[in-house]
């Protein structure tokens, strides 16, 4: 892999269209972009793209970078996942040459891909697979289009087929039981293949990975003695965490943001089923209850999520929990009522007629319409023990809902139902935090970024302008010399612009200029906050007042460093006179007298 790929993949990639895929909310000012930062908490915008120079910093926790940065820092990956993922995006074909592409999440990866290729062909020409096909293409009448769209497969009823596969493609065992694909012996040394004789449904991450497996018996083997359950999944791994994947999410994410909705299923069959149907932006949650993680992902496609119990679990606990999750995270929830007499999940209700699927997705209900229904079934509200027990059910259901007219829309509709006034229902709400204190942690990143000198506050001020207004070196050289500035970093920097200007004005080109000065990426990140600094704090201003405000800081910095010289100068003068050291005296005395000179 060489930098002219990566440079490739920089250049076929937009910034803004990259970071707006995980953060819709991302709005054009002026000639940047804004919106809240996603790596810590804030209400007020100080998360900043540029698209000219295509990088990205946030001013409230100091975070920043380029494409890659981004989606190393979001995804939570090391860089050569998020080259795999980006390289993608730009239609590169990456050509492994380093050794750091293949650490050990590539290589696991890599196992799972070839792992679900293997189970596919074994599904669709293996002779003892015949009984699976008939299954997935007869009962349940998949499509062959279906069936490769969502690379079905099958595990041999075999102790090692996947294992000796695996070992004559050059893979060890112990990565292969690091991807999840193979069990220890409990006796003895080796391993063995951990999913065999079962239905393979490859769960792949929203870049469309592999990274683990669902495996279901056939119908068959269910009743067998020691059959084990009937679905098993990939046990955590380095790259698959369950509270972090939804299923089908690869193949739906267009289809959620085309229709603004997210369907949510119980089951992997349901998601097929629909897909098959045509109907795309349907995705599972495997039984589990969605977790903080899962639903900022949804969240990226869209704010709108709409779930569909089974008619056997009507609104399980898992699903509440998943429930309360998403209504905390500013989700809008709707439940899909299916009727038992038509089906008991999705699966059924396309065989007996897609449209009774259609209708029922279209009918979703507000969730707590939902639960203001359920609830209700069960009590009696002429019976004061029975409305307070409404009150305080719906009441803590409707606390975490964060939007504050939506919750006044509710307590109204409430106060109705239960002949209770609106004002003692809103005393009445629980009054425990929900969350961390925002405010405090804002506060908190917004102090430790901000906490700095006036000296160093200006230096960054001057530098900033200088970095977005080259031209303007001109004015900043006869006021001020690299050695004037606060900090070491700042000099160099500065000392380095002015090299970089001299050279590019003789080249005839200052494009390369803030490029020319970031060496590594510390300096490069900090050079490109401070980019961003003048675009926050002096877009649109007039050239003239830009170079005024040059020469302001420029004279500031240098008052400043002539000021603390003397402070220094004079401190150590008395500490020599005290001494009766002469010969450090007559030094001193020069050093003082230089810094006369420099007024």
């Amino acid at each position: 892999m060489s930098d002219s790929q990566v440079d490739e993949i920089k250049n076929r990639l937009d910034v803004v269209e990259i970071i707006q895929e995980y953060l819709p909310s991302l709005k054009q000012v002026g000639g940047n972009w804004k919106g809240l930062c996603p790596f810590h908490n804030e209400k007020t915008p100080s998360f900043m793209v540029s698209k000219e120079k295509q990088i990205w910093h946030c001013f409230g926790c100091g975070e920043g970078g380029d494409i890659f940065t981004f989606v190393m820092k979001f995804e939570n990956l090391e860089f050569p996942e998020a080259l795999k993922i980006l390289a993608k995006k730009a239609g590169v074909i990456l050509k492994y040459e380093e050794p750091r592409l293949m650490d050990q999440k590539t290589k696991i990866l890599d196992i799972l891909e070839i792992a679900s290729k293997f189970y596919h062909n074994l599904l669709l020409n293996s002779a003892e697979a015949g009984t699976a096909r008939k299954y997935i293409f007869e009962k349940r009448q998949l499509k062959k289009e279906t069936v490769e769209d969502f690379s079905l497969g099958f595990s041999l009823d075999s102790w090692d087929s996947l294992l000796k596969f695996l070992r004559e493609k050059k893979y060890n065992e112990n990565d292969i039981f690091l991807s999840g694909l193979a069990i220890k012996k409990e006796r003895g040394s080796g391993f063995y293949d951990r999913f065999r004789g079962r239905i393979m449904f490859p769960i792949r991450d929203v870049h469309g990975h592999v990274v683990g497996f669902t495996a279901r018996l056939l119908p068959e083997a269910e009743k067998k003695e020691n059959a084990g359950g009937k679905y098993i999944n990939t046990p955590q791994t380095l790259v698959y965490n369950k509270s972090q994947v939804i299923y089908g999410l690869n193949d739906a994410k267009q289809n959620i943001k085309k229709e603004n909705l997210t369907v949510m299923v119980e089951g992997n069959m349901d998601v097929i089923a629909s897909h098959e149907a045509g109907i795309k932006n349907v995705v599972a949650s495997s039984g589990t209850a969605m977790t903080v993680e899962q639903v900022n992902l949804l969240k990226r496609f869209s704010p709108n999520l709409a779930i569909s119990f089974d008619a056997d679990l009507a609104g399980g606990v898992a699903a509440m929990r998943g429930i309360d999750v998403a209504l905390r995270e500013g989700v809008a929830v709707k439940v899909i009522m299916l009727d038992p007499n038509i089906g008991k999940d999705p699966d059924d209700y396309i065989r007996k007629d897609v449209n009774l699927w259609r209708e029922a997705i279209a009918n979703a209900m507000p969730f707590m319409d939902y639960y203001i229904k359920k609830v209700l079934s069960t009590l009696d509200l002429r019976k004061i023990e029975h409305k307070k027990e409404a009150a305080r059910l719906l009441l803590t259901e409707l606390n975490k809902i964060p939007d504050k007219v939506e919750q006044a829309y509710y307590l109204e509709k409430l106060g109705n139902i239960l002949g209770v006034s609106e004002q003692i229902l809103r005393e009445s709400m629980p009054r425990e935090k929900l969350y961390k204190n925002e405010d405090y942690f804002e506060e908190k990143s917004r102090f430790s970024i901000t906490d700095k000198s006036r000296p160093v506050l200006l230096a960054e001020t001057f530098l900033a302008l200088l970095l977005k207004y080259p031209s303007c070196l001109n004015y900043a050289i006869d006021y001020i010399e690299p050695f004037m500035l606060p900090e070491p970093m700042f000099g160099e920097i500065y000392k380095n612009l002015i090299l970089s200007y001299n050279k590019a004005v003789d080249s005839g080109s200052l494009e390369s200029v803030v490029d020319n000065i970031s060496k590594d990426d510390k300096t490069k990140n900090y050079i490109n906050s401070l980019y961003f600094l003048a675009e926050r704090d002096f877009d649109g201003f007039e050239e003239e007042a830009i170079k005024e405000e040059v020469v302001k800081s420029a004279k500031a910095l240098k008052t400043n460093y002539i000021f603390s010289q003397r402070k220094r100068l004079e401190a150590e003068m008395r500490k020599a006179e005290e001494k009766g050291d002469q010969e450090t005296m007559k030094k001193l005395m020069s050093e003082f007298d230089q810094s006369v000179a420099l007024e």
